[in-house]
């Protein structure tokens, strides 16, 4: 049994490394891929006869697309701790592979979706097996990597969240239009099971580099939130994923309202995507190198407080393009120094539910603020839309206020 009071004190474990921990990596990414993918299939602008066939009233379009962004998020928050648990008493591989079979499920199903609610039905069985790999990437990570990889391999585990949210708000119009809006899910649910197969096959498991150390209770799961990191962690989470989850659910009704053509919503939110590819890269690489998680996450959350600010400002499709890019590669790079931060403030024994209990926050988190920007937003095309970058600039300074008071594992 393991003392809640030990969870302050991490025990390193350095495991030797091995070329096939790049094929396990890999393979876990392509799971995480297909999550984001399949949660983010309707914040696509989609034709308005396409969203009919689930959605028949006009009226009701803002709503629907709230209602299936909110379902992964709410869906998160009931399981994330047991699945936590499950991730650290079982293993990454058993938990990754049932989070991509239930996704696999959800893909396959979701377009043979007679009505609304049975979209909704199919559409939570997916949102069920996220938490399975997203509370896994730590555990995975350290399972395999040499402790000067972790924060890199991390930022790659993590970078897979951020690839299956540009396919998502890139690729879903174009395939839709190309296809339809049930062969774009039959395409979407194809790419899901091809993952699901992939673990399968690359996603091993590795006994030779566990911890000797028994696996947490689920009531000593809950106390890991006395630790202080995983405390302020949490909150930084809840603020965090919550805004973005909100940015990128009525990112085509903001957009426009602030003048930017409809059909460049995708490219523009894709920009800050991209940033976070090329930021989260950096900043993990950097970490490594220089031994040091803290200080980077400050710098973006700086940085990242005033971009939101400068963007509420700025008019014009080239400033706020520009904007978005750069604000991506400093605020999305924080997604990653923070999960890795939170692995390594408890015990290897305990990664897993780390991991579950700041992702429990954010989801939390994305599910509060997404309604939050939507009711301060108003209708499509309202000017009051630009309220919602003043808002995130100041939750980011809350942010940045918390993150100060983090200490170095």
């Amino acid at each position: 049994m393991v003392s809640t009071t030990s969870l302050e004190a991490p025990v390193p474990l350095e495991p030797p490394a091995s070329p096939r921990r790049w094929a396990v990596l890999g393979a876990f990414m392509a799971t995480s891929v297909v999550a984001q993918m399949l949660w983010i299939t309707f914040s696509s602008p989609l034709p308005s006869c396409d969203v009919a066939v689930f959605c028949p009233s006009p009226s009701n379009a803002v709503l629907f697309v709230n209602v299936m962004a909110a379902t992964y998020p709410l869906a998160f928050v009931v399981v994330s701790l047991p699945v936590g648990y499950f991730v650290d008493s079982r293993g990454f591989r058993k938990a990754v592979l049932v989070g991509s079979g239930l996704l696999a499920v959800s893909g396959l199903l979701r377009p043979f979706s007679p009505n609304f609610v049975a979209l909704l039905v199919f559409q939570g069985v997916g949102a069920v097996g996220q938490p399975f790999i997203l509370n896994s990437i730590s555990k995975m990570v350290r399972t395999w990597f040499p402790e000067s990889e972790v924060a890199t391999a991390t930022g790659l585990g993590t970078l897979s969240i951020y690839i299956g949210l540009a396919i998502g708000l890139g690729a879903t119009q174009a395939v839709d239009g190309a296809l339809g809006v049930r062969n774009m899910l039959l395409v979407y649910g194809a790419v899901a099971a091809l993952a699901f197969v992939l673990f399968i096959v690359f996603g091993h498991e590795r006994k030779a580099g566990s911890s000797p150390e028994e696996t947490p209770s689920f009531r000593e799961v809950v106390g890991i939130l006395r630790v202080r990191n995983i405390a302020i962690l949490s909150a930084l989470f809840f603020v965090g994923i919550g805004i973005f989850n909100a940015f990128a659910s009525d990112l085509q009704w903001m957009l426009p309202a602030r003048g930017i053509p409809s059909g460049l919503v995708n490219p523009l939110g894709g920009l800050l995507i991209v940033g976070g590819i090329f930021g989260a890269l950096t900043m993990t690489v950097l970490a490594d190198r220089y031994r040091t998680l803290i200080r980077p996450l400050w710098l973006s959350l700086i940085a990242a407080t005033l971009l939101w600010a400068v963007l509420g400002v700025v008019k014009g499709t080239l400033p706020e393009a520009l904007g978005l890019l750069v604000l991506g590669f400093f605020f999305m790079a924080t997604l990653p120094l923070a999960l890795d931060l939170s692995a390594r403030s408890v015990p290897r024994s305990a990664e897993g539910a780390a991991n579950a209990v700041v992702w429990e926050f954010s989801q939390i988190g994305g599910f509060a603020l997404i309604f939050v920007f939507s009711d301060l937003g108003g209708a499509p095309g309202a000017s009051t839309w630009t309220l919602t970058f003043f808002l995130a600039s100041g939750l980011c300074a809350v942010m940045l206020v918390l993150g100060l008071l983090l200490r170095p594992p």
